[in-house]
């Protein structure tokens, strides 16, 4: 799920590493060998500090890249970051359009291209020394299941005590480094700076969370990857793709238009099997239903984790892991077979996944002690919260009370997939905001209730709440001994987006704070 940030391309305020490199200027000739340049306006031969496509963080002698964002065209800011002494520019304006720049001086450098974002792609791994040649970078896409994956393969190569990095949805994490992230994907210019600073602090592999929006916007052009990873696809971003065939094919564009040694797929999806029948580059498949390399047979799922036999071409062998569901063994499979190809033995595969534990807003369990489950999951689509419904059913025989909400200036379409999956599936369901954002909370309530199936009643079957901290209150408070309350949507998020601004809120915390006032009453 993308966040707010990144749909204002032009406001990233990351706390990333801004040091590496930066000592090391770069010939701005040298950072645009080979690529098509339209028009060329002043010289190629000067220093280049640094580059950016933030035209406030211009500094004297850097290179301004003007890239469009969804809300922003970044040529606007041009004349912005040559006041701050930017030195040269890369931008889509036509050659005529540069003379409104007032570039008689003759001191700047104005190179058109025909895509900026590519351009931008270009001269940051130049810039930072191509360091994804140098490592291993695993890029997963698919709509769900990449930040668990993430978190499978560290603890993967943590058996072989491999020092390894994460760019994910979560954060960005390495060595000493951690930041939340903004975005799933970010900048590329952001992707090559930290796997460069990844480099030079010892890291030697990387796992990459790939979102559809960073395959659309040339985030991750011109890197290598040792190995890409094939999760799922269901309706999700459809506020940006518009539509299914828009966004599969922006997924299916990873594997065909990038750089990629390898790839591990999950032919149990549909858009899986068309992945491997078009391309032909060295391939493990995995399934359960499928007849795939790596493939997951005799799988129980239980309260306590689950377990199945894992085949590989190798052998089988029988595998626990503490992760629920179903949708968790696919992740599994994935994490085996990527490691599989790595080289990785059966032994210490084993050994990976056992290790892999709680992730973060992943199915995470609040137990304050309390006579009945609450479990905190990230699930924002109909196909995801079906799944984590799916795997609350393996812990309870009693009633499941869902609470869950929408993204407000996101997909409407998946609403009401969401309304019916949540009141088919659950016992009882507290539908509520989500991330309204600048949306009217109401109308994307009454979006949710619209696909609630024609036979539910309104507080018998649900209840619309808008405040989401009321909502869980509520539902924890309804809670009968052994019943499960699933909080759904926002996951490891510490924040809620009303309006423009973003306030503290982690779910997590309501929870377990709704459930000691709960047991002090009790």
């Amino acid at each position: 799920m993308e966040t707010s940030a990144e749909k204002n391309l032009l406001t990233l305020s990351m706390k990333l590493p801004t040091t590496v490199g930066t000592k090391q200027a770069s010939r701005l000739s040298q950072l645009i060998e080979g690529f098509p340049v339209l028009n060329a306006v002043g010289t190629l031969e000067k220093e280049i500090s640094s580059i950016t496509f933030d035209s406030r963080k211009a500094t004297p002698g850097s290179l301004f890249v003007a890239i469009h964002g969804l809300k922003q065209d970044g040529s606007r800011f041009i004349q912005d970051a040559l006041k701050r002494g930017a030195s040269a520019f890369i931008s889509e304006l036509p050659v005529h359009r540069l003379n409104e720049l007032g570039l008689e001086s003759g001191d700047t450098t104005a190179l058109c291209v025909e895509d900026s974002r590519k351009a931008l792609a270009w001269v940051s791994a130049i810039h930072y020394r191509h360091p994804s040649r140098n490592m291993g970078v695993i890029g997963i896409t698919g709509t769900n299941g990449k930040t668990t994956l993430t978190y499978i393969l560290e603890a993967l190569y943590q058996t072989r005590n491999v020092k390894t990095g994460v760019i994910g949805t979560i954060n960005y994490r390495y060595a000493d480094f951690e930041a939340p992230a903004s975005v799933t994907t970010p900048e590329s210019l952001d992707i090559n700076r930290m796997l460069r600073d990844m480099a030079e602090k010892g890291i030697t592999d990387c796992f990459l969370e790939v979102s559809s929006h960073s395959l659309a916007l040339k985030r991750v052009h011109a890197l290598n990857f040792s190995l890409g990873v094939f999760t799922n696809l269901s309706r999700d971003h459809l506020d940006f793709h518009v539509t299914m065939e828009h966004y599969k094919n922006a997924k299916k564009g990873f594997f065909r238009d990038h750089s990629m040694e390898k790839q591990v797929i999950n032919i149990d999806d549909p858009v899986g099997r068309e992945i491997v029948r078009e391309t032909g580059r060295p391939t493990l498949t995995t399934g359960i239903d499928q007849p795939a390399d790596v493939k997951a047979e005799d799988y129980v799922l239980s309260e306590s984790g689950s377990r199945f036999v894992l085949k590989t071409p190798s052998g089988s062998r029988e595998m626990h892991t503490p992760l629920l569901g179903k949708h968790n063994i696919y992740n599994l499979l994935s994490g085996s077979a990527a490691a599989y190809f790595q080289g990785f033995s059966l032994d210490e595969i084993e050994q990976g996944l056992e290790a892999a534990e709680c992730i973060p807003g992943r199915f995470e369990s609040i137990d304050c002690g309390q006579d009945f489950s609450v479990v905190v999951d990230y699930a924002h689509t109909h196909e995801a919260l079906e799944n984590a419904l799916t795997a609350a059913t393996t812990l309870t025989s009693n009633n499941i009370i869902v609470v869950f909400g929408c993204g407000g200036d996101r997909d409407r379409g998946k609403r009401k997939e969401m309304g019916r999956v949540a009141l088919e599936m659950g016992d009882f369901a507290v539908i509520t905001s989500d991330n309204p954002r600048t949306e009217d909370p109401k109308r994307i309530l009454d979006d949710i209730v619209a696909g609630v199936p024609s036979s539910a009643r309104e507080n018998r079957d649900y209840k619309v709440i808008e405040n989401r901290r009321q909502a869980i209150e509520y539902a924890v408070a309804m809670a009968r001994p052994g019943d499960l309350v699933l909080i759904a949507g926002k996951g490891h998020e510490d924040y809620q987006i009303l309006g423009s601004e973003k306030i503290h809120f982690d779910d997590r915390e309501i929870a377990a704070e709704a459930i000691n006032q709960r047991m002090k009453v009790d």
